[in-house]
């Protein structure tokens, strides 16, 4: 510590300097935490000096260093600097202990912040083996604190408090996308953040921010960097992670939430209602675990606090979440097919959407009114999972950019089936996340009362890649294809069939061997969109078929052109890859393979 700083400190708190000594650098080169010694002054003999300086240049240890990692960092002490102006005086310091703010003020780039050293009152780190009195301790600061702050209005502080907020750590989501982790982060996390019951959350619970005092039986919680709302089990869940091994959180686990809510309960306010407040954190315990395992994975996935009790907790979480939002798609699939089937053969109403294709044109009642129906199921879902809608009926908005994930809805697909009394129409249900990757899908015949359903999980089958004669591969294409030039030589080729709209075209590939449904791209505008697509070609990928672009890319199910003309699509059965049919395609004396050919169409 420099002499100019020592005596700038000194005159503002009116005391003369003594000594001082480095407590610890703070974290990755932004300054330090010093204990200054001073004479003098009416209160305090020595007091903690938290000096930050913002580096020029910095090396994450784990390797994130991106300008969202410095931005969050700086943004970390200018809410602690909140929390000690606002909030801190608000506490009761009998039950929550923590250190006084003396004096807080900035020199160019650097920050100051003088806090009282809670060594005074006796309070010291832990050392050693924590034990069921030093936890229970712990509980009872968190539930004081929680029960503090419930309902409060959070200013100047981060709106979701804990330092792996979902919405401050893309760098380490990216890190493992393509897990279930990532697909249902967003709704793990919507879950917690729209809960009923929402307080102020410490965001850094570890063990190493609690000081403790000799007997063990009172604490004083410290570093408030990340303090924001949230729902209090955040702080309960990684506190117990920071405490315990695998084997002693999984035994003591009830006892640890029967203690902090106990002690919740007499905390809170008389307007409170801590019977619902309790049933409501409870579930939501274990969405804490699993919000800050995505983290722990993508930040550093050979972390102790990953380990097999978390992973199991997780995994049970996103089940939870999956079946929830499957029974609810389901039920609104089977509603919506019975209403279409009761009007199949009835009288209603054509309109034109002003397509060129005849099959993507026409709209009836029928299509809007299943819609609403559908609409009316998924309502709570949306709220309850903040999700986005893209449904063909004209409702969708942008939200779909900025939401985690959404609904697609294609309420009949194969209308011009459905219009000509014909079978091939279908209801489908399909939940996408943000970045184009499907993750649920359900498809309903309803002629047949054929329910299909699809979600995360791994494929059932491995597509067999066999080499077999063409003349048992079945393609399937819509009715339109018939004038494609294409069709004559695959038709010798091929055994070619049509069966209905898309999703029905998808779903005959679960019913006919080795077979693929194709769409080359085209220049002409319509044909499939993301509500034809996204259901169906989840549920295909989990019976080990594929489901990707006609170039073997991927389907992005959340382009801001919804229709897939200009990409073409090639959907295969278990049984029969990509890759093989390609090999076929390019076998023939077909005009060319290359993609901008076919723009020209």
């Amino acid at each position: 510590m420099k002499a100019s700083l020592q005596h700038q400190i000194v005159q503002r708190i009116d005391a003369e300097y003594t000594q001082h000594e480095l407590i610890q650098p703070l974290w990755n080169n932004y300054g330090s935490l010093c204990r200054l010694y001073v004479s003098g002054h009416p209160k305090f003999s020595s007091i903690i000096v938290k000096h930050v300086q913002i580096p020029t240049t910095t090396q994450h240890p784990r390797g994130f260093n991106t300008d969202i990692s410095q931005e969050r960092k700086i943004k970390s002490y200018i809410v602690e600097q909140a929390w000690y102006q606002h909030y801190n005086p608000l506490l009761n310091q009998q039950t929550c202990a923590t250190p006084e703010c003396i004096d807080v003020w900035q020199d160019e780039l650097d920050t100051f912040m003088l806090l009282e050293d809670l060594r005074n009152r006796g309070f010291h780190p832990y050392r050693g083996t924590i034990d069921w009195e030093q936890i229970t301790a712990v509980l009872d600061w968190l539930a004081h604190f929680h029960a503090t702050f419930m309902s409060q209005t959070v200013d100047g502080l981060w709106e979701s408090g804990t330092y792996w907020h979902l919405q401050t750590r893309p760098d380490e989501l990216r890190r493992i996308s393509g897990r279930q982790e990532h697909a249902y982060a967003g709704c793990i996390d919507t879950r917690l953040r729209t809960a009923q019951f929402q307080t102020i959350v410490h965001g850094d619970a570890k063990l190493a921010n609690f000081l403790f005092s000799a007997d063990g039986r009172q604490v004083a919680g410290v570093d408030f960097q990340y303090v924001g709302g949230g729902c209090g089990m955040k702080d309960v869940a990684y506190f117990i992670s920071s405490s315990l091994s695998e084997t002693e959180w999984a035994k003591r686990e009830q006892d640890i939430l029967t203690h902090y809510f106990q002690t919740l309960r007499k905390a809170l306010s008389t307007d409170i209602n801590g019977e619902a407040l309790e049933t409501e954190w409870r579930e939501l315990y274990r969405f804490a675990i699993a919000d800050f395992q995505r983290f722990i994975l993508g930040w550093s996935p050979h972390h102790s606090k990953n380990n097999p009790y978390t992973q199991q907790i997780t995994n049970a979480v996103i089940e939870q979440v999956q079946t929830e939002l499957l029974t609810v798609a389901k039920e609104a699939a089977k509603m919506a097919g019975a209403y279409i089937l009761s009007k199949w053969q009835g009288t209603f109403s054509i309109q034109s959407k002003g397509m060129l294709s005849e099959a993507a044109d026409i709209v009836t009642e029928v299509d809007e009114q299943a819609q609403s129906i559908i609409l009316q199921h998924l309502a709570s879902t949306t709220t309850r999972y903040d999700l986005g809608l893209l449904a063909e009926e004209g409702e969708s908005d942008d939200s779909r950019f900025e939401k985690h994930a959404f609904w697609t809805i294609d309420p009949l697909d194969g209308t011009w089936f459905f219009a000509h009394q014909q079978t091939g129409f279908a209801v489908s249900i399909g939940l996408v996340v943000q970045s184009g990757q499907s993750i649920l899908g359900v498809v309903y015949n309803p002629v047949s009362s054929t329910l299909l359903a699809g979600d995360f999980q791994t494929a059932q089958n491995t597509p067999d890649t066999t080499p077999t004669s063409k003349h048992q591969i079945t393609l399937i294409v819509d009715r339109g294809f018939e004038k494609h030039p294409w069709h004559p030589l695959l038709s010798t080729t091929f055994t070619v069939i049509y069966i209905g709209g898309a999703v029905m075209n998808g779903m005959g590939l679960l019913n006919h061997g080795r077979a693929f449904y194709m769409k080359p791209p085209k220049k002409r505008q319509g044909g499939c969109a993301i509500w034809d697509l996204a259901a169906i070609a989840r549920i295909i990928e989990n019976h080990g078929g594929e489901a990707v672009c006609f170039d073997g890319t991927p389907l992005p199910l959340n382009r801001p052109y919804e229709y897939f003309n200009d990409l073409g699509f090639i959907f295969t059965s278990p049984g029969l890859s990509y890759r093989e049919v390609i090999k076929s395609l390019k076998s023939l004396s077909l005009p060319t393979l290359d993609v901008d050919c076919f723009l020209s169409e």
